[in-house]
C-alpha cells in the first residue's frame, strides 16, 4: 500500500468513526429522546402511574411545585399515589429544549386540570426542567414551576 492510500484509509476511517459517534448521540436525536421523556412523564403523571415515573424521575430529583413547595422524588411519588392531588389533564405549550452533552435544559408552559385535595382548579404554568442522560435514558433532576395568574 503506498503512503498516499493508507492516508486517505485512515482519513476516513476518522470521518466514518466521527460520524457513526454523532449518528449515536447526535443533539437531534437528543433532543427528540428528550421530548418523548417528556410527553411520558406528563401521561404518566395523568394516569398517576408511579412506575413509568420512577424510570423517568431521577433519584435524586427536586420537584418544586407552582406553589414554591419543593419535594423529593419518594414524596412526590407518594403524594401522587396517595391521590390528594391528581392531573385530570395536561397541556404543555411551547416546549424548547436545549442539549448540552448528557444534559438537557427545557422551558415550557402548561396548561392543567387538577384536583387538589378534592378541590377541582384549573392552572396555568411557565416550568423549566433538567433532564440528565444516564445509561442511555433520560431522567428528571429538577423542576421549578411558575403558576401564571
Amino acid at each position: 500500500m503506498n503512503r498516499r492510500v493508507f492516508f486517505n484509509a485512515v482519513a476516513i476511517t476518522a470521518i466514518a468513526g466521527r460520524v457513526s459517534a454523532g449518528q449515536a448521540s447526535s443533539p437531534h436525536k437528543d433532543e427528540e429522546d428528550v421530548r418523548r421523556a417528556e410527553a411520558d412523564r406528563f401521561a404518566a403523571m395523568v394516569k398517576a402511574d408511579a412506575a413509568s415515573l420512577d424510570k423517568l424521575l431521577a433519584p435524586e430529583l427536586s420537584y418544586t411545585h407552582g406553589d414554591a413547595r419543593v419535594v423529593d422524588k419518594s414524596v412526590f411519588l407518594a403524594e401522587l399515589k396517595a391521590g390528594d392531588f391528581k392531573y385530570l389533564t395536561i397541556t404543555p405549550t411551547d416546549i424548547k429544549v436545549r442539549v448540552y452533552g448528557n444534559t438537557a435544559v427545557v422551558t415550557g408552559g402548561a396548561g392543567m386540570d387538577i384536583v387538589n385535595k378534592g378541590a377541582p382548579a384549573k392552572i396555568r404554568i411557565r416550568y423549566t426542567n433538567t433532564q440528565v442522560k444516564k445509561n442511555g435514558a433520560w431522567q428528571m433532576v429538577a423542576w421549578q414551576a411558575t403558576r401564571l395568574p
